[in-house]
């Protein structure tokens, strides 16, 4: 068995993350035959930044509904 795989985004205070994709076994694929410079690898890490807010917007407005609600008009 792999030893347990963590990435991750650390909060301020170092100690406790914000978000992380872990698991034993964790495989991470990138197509080499498509990044072929540092301008692919950062459209790609780019482009999986988009998804994860997606995620994380989906998220926000499925457990917290009244984040997502416009300000009540005075």
């Amino acid at each position: 068995m792999k030893d347990l795989t963590t990435y991750g985004v650390l909060g301020a205070d170092g100690v406790e993350f914000l978000a992380a994709i872990s698991g034993y076994g964790l495989d991470i694929a990138f197509n080499m035959k498509l990044i072929n410079s540092l301008a692919d690898a950062e459209a790609m890490a780019d482009s999986m930044a988009d998804v994860f807010y997606e995620a994380l917007m989906d998220r926000l407005i499925a457990q917290k509904r009244d984040f997502a609600k416009p300000p009540e008009a005075k």
